[in-house]
């Protein structure tokens, strides 16, 4: 079975248009956009349509990418400041030169960082003490639900990537509800062969075709939040590394599907799959920190 993102998105964001609309007072969404990066500003232009959809202002700020690191963490703060400020982000990944990371998203404030990456909105989240969760959680949550999975004690899940937007915080958060928990980071060997027990697979690798079915049990679900593209757009011919030759460029994910209905494996297509989830949970949690205000 194929869980439609975007279908589930769509009830998602129904649901929450009358909630953003009671809000006190108008808020507005902020984002930084550092540099030019294609698949950061196609993220940005999806996280805008919904936006749109739910009537919220949304500001997108873009900085060249010679900005320093004191620069862009002092010009954050400015942008985020303003009371009438709801939600900010800053879109990653950041230039390489830019590699303070945690000392540059701290500059968003708690009550306004609806992604949870400075380290008191994570802290907060880790402890429990944060209303919101991040979003790749909530997104894990709502798939479950989706898939109608109720006794989480009775599987086996398997985590592959341990980065700081989804295995971290979706480990975490899966270790006190789930029977058993397996997270594989880079250096683990022999994965697929790792996997062939897993009830649940979450994938936020970023690595195309990284398993596939056949590597699978038979009715597994796969919660994939890799995003890959495979290809030359303008000629072709394969990335390097891509392993693809002469294949236009399309998007892909960790998990290649291909058997997956004879298997009975439910999951999550690429694209489609998880982005449009990722997004609504974005602005659930918009609407939330604006709620208590």
């Amino acid at each position: 079975m194929i869980i439609d993102g975007k279908q589930v998105a769509a009830k998602l964001i129904a649901e929450l248009k009358p909630n953003i609309t009671a809000l006190k007072e108008p808020r507005f969404f902020g984002a930084v956009l550092v540099g030019e990066n294609a698949a950061s500003r196609n993220f940005l232009k999806q996280k805008a349509k919904v936006a749109e959809e739910l009537g919220v202002d949304f500001r997108l700020y873009e900085l060249t990418n010679d900005v320093t690191t004191d620069d862009l963490r002092q010009e954050i703060g400015r942008l985020a400041s303003p009371k009438n400020c709801g939600g900010f982000i800053v879109q990653l990944p950041l230039p390489e030169h830019l590699d303070n990371k945690h000392y540059i998203l701290n500059a968003i404030p708690k009550e306004k960082d609806v992604d949870l990456l400075s380290e008191k909105a994570l802290g907060a989240f880790y402890t429990g003490r944060h209303i919101i969760s991040p979003p790749s959680v909530a997104t894990v949550d709502q798939i479950f639900h989706e898939a109608r999975l109720v006794n989480l004690r009775d599987l086996t899940v398997a985590v592959i990537g341990a980065g700081v937007l989804i295995g971290r915080p979706v480990g975490f958060w899966l270790q006190n509800r789930v029977g058993e928990l397996m997270v594989f980071d880079s250096s683990v060997k022999n994965l697929q062969e790792k996997l062939k027990d897993a009830d649940v697979v979450v994938s936020g690798a970023g690595s195309a075709g990284l398993f596939g079915a056949k590597h699978l049990k038979d009715g597994a679900l796969v919660i994939d939040f890799g995003f890959n593209r495979t290809g030359d757009p303008s000629t072709g011919s394969p990335q390097p590394g891509s392993g693809q030759a002469g294949q236009v460029a399309k998007t892909v994910g960790d998990f290649n599907p291909t058997g997956a209905e004879e298997r009975n494996i439910s999951y999550t297509p690429t694209p489609g799959g998880t982005g449009p989830i990722l997004v609504a949970k974005l602005y659930e949690n918009f609407w939330k920190l604006n709620a208590e205000v």
